[in-house]
């Protein structure tokens, strides 16, 4: 066998291998898979995840984790990922985000104001600092005027993840969460959840970049499950788990 044999061998075996780590916001987890399946189909490339708020992937960037790609649930770190050289591709929305209140206790979420204020005894509503959809929750609760009245009575959360473990396990009687996840396979037929009227909290502008570790070390392949984010049947997934898409 002569060296060019051996060597496009040695490349092939190393592109079948090929893997990028995609760091993700948690709301959009269970979009992400069904995405990462139909990638698949046509695309020999291993993906790993990364789940947390996007708060917590955004510091861990900062420090030099090994991320490839970074999907937000806001355009706010994205923005400053790019502004500080530690992303290639300028920020871009791929979904826009859905909050919604759940409980899978027996609670009115019909005048869920009026249930938080009187017949929740906790509420659990990922950390505003670190997790875009805890943002809106309190953005919602101070425009309908009861965020002093529940204060008390809310746990913050980690993250969206957090939460929804906080609502399914019942240690809360109600949260905040992202529609995504009411709409995922194994949560869909949980409980019962309202969605929050848009006109209460900015728009959930949910924001991807490839970092520069990725566009270094993996561009390629980044660029191709970058690209296939804003193709018809990932915007389909997107749609399918009640994202807005363009």
């Amino acid at each position: 066998m002569n060296m060019f044999k051996l060597f496009l061998l040695l490349f092939l075996s190393l592109y079948a291998n090929a893997a990028i780590t995609i760091a993700m916001a948690a709301n959009v987890q269970y979009a992400m898979d069904d995405i990462i399946k139909e990638f698949k189909k046509s695309n020999n490339i291993k993906i790993r995840k990364v789940v947390a708020s996007s708060g917590q992937l955004l510091a861990q960037i900062t420090h030099g984790a090994p991320y490839d790609i970074f999907l937000s649930a806001n355009m706010k770190y994205p923005d400053f990922l790019y502004k500080n050289g530690f992303a290639k591709t300028k920020p871009k929305v791929y979904a826009k985000g859905s909050l919604i209140l759940w409980s899978l206790k027996d609670i009115d979420l019909k005048n869920w104001q009026n249930s938080l204020i009187n017949d929740a005894k906790n509420i659990a509503i990922p950390n505003p600092k670190i997790a875009p959809y805890g943002k809106a929750a309190i953005e919602a609760l101070e425009k309908e005027g009861i965020f002093k009245k529940v204060k008390k009575k809310i746990i913050y959360t980690q993250s969206v993840s957090q939460a929804n473990q906080y609502i399914t396990s019942m240690v809360v009687d109600i949260g905040f969460s992202s529609k995504s996840v009411v709409l995922s396979p194994n949560l869909r037929k949980k409980g019962k959840w309202i969605e929050i009227d848009k006109r209460l909290y900015n728009p959930i502008n949910q924001g991807v970049i490839i970092t520069k570790y990725g566009y270094k070390n993996n561009r390629a392949q980044s660029l191709k499950f970058y690209k296939f984010l804003f193709s018809k049947k990932a915007k389909d997934i997107f749609k399918k788990y009640g994202y807005e898409v363009e």
